[in-house]
């Protein structure tokens, strides 16, 4: 096997091994199918305004989606501030009405009643 196509088994494994973990799914996109994303960033200049899905990457710990702005141009913005990324099952349950879960807000009626037993044994 020659050097090129080395570098072709390589470079399709390290591709494979730099795959994201948190796609949506595994199936095959038919050429067909345009997947649009709507960026949901409340101070993104372009929120709310939709845009076709050119590609997704993960680059170490970070998700990004590509697109072509309205003049053409491809941007790259974090997947976090796009409806790409499935929001939290519990704030999207809880319909908005609280960003804590559960547990975070049980966690912080304990510090409360912590800080009030303490404050009222220093006294």
């Amino acid at each position: 096997m020659g050097y090129t196509a080395w570098c072709a088994i390589i470079s399709a494994a390290f591709r494979r091994a730099a795959t994201c973990f948190n796609d949506l799914s595994i199936a095959p996109v038919s050429k067909e199918e345009v997947r649009r994303i709507q960026i949901t960033h409340p101070y993104h200049p372009l929120s709310g305004k939709r845009f076709e899905l050119i590609e997704h990457r993960c680059l170490f710990t970070e998700s990004y989606v590509y697109f072509h702005d309205d003049d053409g141009h491809l941007r790259e913005i974090p997947s976090a501030w796009t409806d790409f990324v499935k929001r939290d099952a519990f704030v999207e349950i809880a319909g908005d009405r609280s960003p804590l879960h559960a547990g975070r807000l049980r966690e912080l009626a304990d510090l409360v009643a912590r800080m009030g037993n303490e404050a009222g044994h220093g006294g």
